[in-house]
């Protein structure tokens, strides 16, 4: 006879002030396995694919928890049959506090009913997020969030339950990307952990004797900016672009640099942030360029050697090489994510840009592509691969077959995207969120519509909107 816990669970999560669910329990089904492990104690497949070890979960369990400091903040998305849950409650301490999403009914009905967890429920650390809804789903997570890191200094740690995460039911498909793509955010640094690293010991000279964006705070203060990227909407503005930079400062991210050259346009800021690929090596072969390299500390150091102008730096936040490091205050901090174009465009909102006009930025498969044409040539012929995206051929064609998420576009059509540009569009309004006091319009683009920005397809229309330009 199985075990049922489910009344006294319930009566747990109920006595815990953090959370407040509805939900009702699913009988078991083909959906879900439960079986005996080797150690004797209950493990769990969901679809055939298996949620615990099939030998020792609980060892297994406590092995998940192994990185989680004390006093840490964690978000976990995947509570399975909850055998991480009391080991990460007893690293996190009193300090600490654990945030756990589970969107499959299943899977949590049959944690609930075979399993006694009652002491995690009631813990007032802990907290519980489920919903059969997405957007009553999304604004939970939202709203325990911001509770989570209310009271913290730090970002919180995320988690995932890999078996759990690859059951999310097929109705949320925005929050499944969303969390997608905090899984790729995630897996980003530990990939290129040891990259960053060496990188930072071969700039860390560099990096101590260049000023920092400190030194430009508000130094543009009120100057019109145009900030350019290497997007398919480049083509189309670039012989526009020439004329404006007598009245704005121009800014470019690394990719656009040639292009920029090659049209007999000079910029005054060049951002570049990529570990691995030397986007900005054309510095070496542009002796008349005087634009200010504005890099991160674990960006190529040939990137940086092969700049002959002025350079500024800026640390990226909560980047692990630089937790308590003196270096945050003195050099300065970005807010950026992953995209060197939100580098760019919270560098230049530090540095008193008003107002900002994009171009180039499409977030999208405008015209089935994702690069300017002349950058596309230039991607062409880089030695090696970057770390957030694969230029070139090889790009496209491993973007093309991603997966696809549609997003309205500029037009108010329907877009496709891909998840590293998604995850960089919302990135950007974030940004722009932040600073509503700042207007920056999308120019030219017919990729995907950035919210809270003015789109403008003509130097009139742009003209009409920011009479500084």
């Amino acid at each position: 006879m199985k075990p049922n816990f489910i009344d006294k669970n319930l009566s747990a999560l109920k006595k815990n002030p953090n959370t407040s669910i509805e939900f009702s329990p699913r009988p078991f089904s083909e959906e879900v396995e439960y079986f005996a492990a080797q150690n004797g104690q209950i493990s769990l497949r969901c679809n055939g694919m298996l949620m615990h070890s099939a030998y020792d979960p609980q060892k297994e369990g406590e092995k998940f928890s192994e990185k989680v400091q004390s006093g840490a903040k964690v978000c976990l998305y995947g509570m399975g049959f909850g055998y991480h849950l009391r080991p990460i409650l007893e690293k996190i301490g009193a300090e600490g506090s654990l945030l756990v999403i589970e969107l499959n009914p299943y899977i949590l009905s049959a944690a609930l009913t075979l399993m006694d967890l009652s002491d995690v429920f009631e813990d007032s650390r802990f907290q519980l997020v489920f919903s059969e809804d997405e957007p009553s789903a999304a604004e939970s997570i939202a709203r325990s969030m911001q509770h989570l890191t209310e009271n913290s200094n730090g970002t919180p740690d995320v988690l995932f339950h890999s078996p759990s995460f690859k059951c999310i039911p097929k109705y949320f498909p925005k929050l499944s990307n969303a969390l997608e793509i905090l899984l790729m955010e995630r897996r980003f640094p530990a990939a290129l952990g040891g990259i960053e690293r060496q990188n930072y010991l071969t700039n860390k000279n560099v990096v101590h004797q260049t000023p920092g964006i400190n030194a430009l705070y508000k130094v543009h203060e009120g100057q019109s900016a145009l900030l350019i990227s290497a997007g398919p909407s480049l083509d189309n503005i670039l012989p526009y672009l020439k004329p404006m930079q007598t009245q704005s400062l121009i800014a470019c991210v690394d990719t656009a640099l040639p292009i920029l050259y090659q049209a007999g346009i000079a910029p005054d800021y060049i951002f570049t942030l990529d570990p691995q690929t030397e986007n900005c090596k054309y510095l070496a072969d542009l002796p008349h360029q005087k634009g200010a390299l504005v890099f991160t500390p674990t960006a190529h150091p040939h990137t940086i050697s092969n700049a002959r102008s002025k350079k500024y730096v800026a640390i990226q936040n909560g980047h692990s090489l630089f937790k308590n490091d003196p270096l945050i205050d003195e050099k300065g901090v970005t807010q950026s994510g992953g995209s060197v174009s939100c580098f760019a465009l919270d560098c230049l909102i530090q540095f008193g840009c008003r107002p900002i006009l994009l171009c180039g930025q499409d977030c999208a498969f405008s015209g089935n592509r994702i690069y300017a044409r002349n950058a596309r040539q230039s991607l062409d012929a880089m030695d090696r691969l970057t770390s957030a995206n694969v230029y070139g051929k090889a790009h496209e064609l491993k973007a093309a077959k991603s997966k696809c998420i549609p997003v309205s576009d500029t037009q108010g059509r329907i877009a496709l995207t891909n998840q590293n540009m998604y995850g960089y569009l919302r990135s950007i309004e974030d940004i722009v969120a932040t600073h509503p006091e700042v207007e920056i319009f999308n120019f030219g683009s017919h990729g995907a519509k950035i919210d809270n920005t003015v789109n403008t397809l003509s130097i009139a229309e742009a003209a009409t909107h920011a009479p500084k330009i």
